[in-house]
């Protein structure tokens, strides 16, 4: 005779089903300290795959001096291709993991000082742009995102919206949009501050 195995539910399905029924075992507090760890193991995967990225950065720029100094200009060249679509991706990431310190950081002074309210939205607006932005290069951590964006809808609902009427969208826009540029100026620097300029090889001519 089989055992019947009951299907295991999954923490994000339960958590939006709860979500949907009103159904909340947590205070509110506890919550936010749930989706602050949540958002931290996702900056870190995010982290990782920038390390990766460096390093992948790392190896192509070694190749392509070492195709420079040998005279291959054309294998330098391609190198020096595959680096600035790294890099390109790199900064994207980078930037990605910066902004959500920044929400982390909000979430932790918003839950201190217990104005949730006011700061969720923005915080909202940029979980939402980072999972747009990771989509394609870690489809596990938009997802991820994606589930904790729903969280907060929630919390959202949950904690009133007492600070709405003073707080109008523009506001919560113009906040979220900070975020992120920061976030972008300090990706920007790191990006040159742990990359080597990259010198794309200078075209041969052939002598007359």
């Amino acid at each position: 005779m089989t055992k019947r195995h009951s299907p295991v539910m999954s923490e994000s399905f339960l958590s939006r089903l709860e979500d949907k029924l009103g159904i909340h075992q947590q205070p509110l507090k506890e919550r936010i300290v749930h989706v602050m760890y949540r958002l931290r193991v996702q900056r870190n995967k995010i982290e990782s795959m920038g390390l990766m990225m460096q390093h992948r950065d790392k190896e192509l720029f070694d190749k392509c001096v070492t195709a420079r100094v040998s005279g291959d200009m054309t294998r330098a060249s391609l190198y020096a291709e595959e680096c600035a679509d790294v890099r390109k991706i790199a900064k994207v990431v980078l930037q990605s993991e910066l902004a959500l310190e920044r929400v982390i950081f909000k979430l932790e002074t918003a839950e201190m000082l217990g104005d949730i309210a006011f700061l969720m939205h923005p915080i909202k607006n940029v979980v939402t742009t980072i999972g747009e932005q990771m989509r394609h290069v870690m489809p596990e951590v938009s997802y991820e995102l994606g589930q904790i964006n729903e969280t907060l809808d929630s919390l959202v609902a949950d904690s009133g919206n007492v600070m709405e009427t003073l707080s109008p969208i523009e506001v919560h826009s113009a906040e979220a949009e900070g975020i992120l540029r920061e976030a972008d100026t300090l990706a920007e620097q790191r990006i040159k501050s742990r990359f080597p300029e990259l010198q794309r090889p200078a075209p041969t001519t052939l002598p007359a």
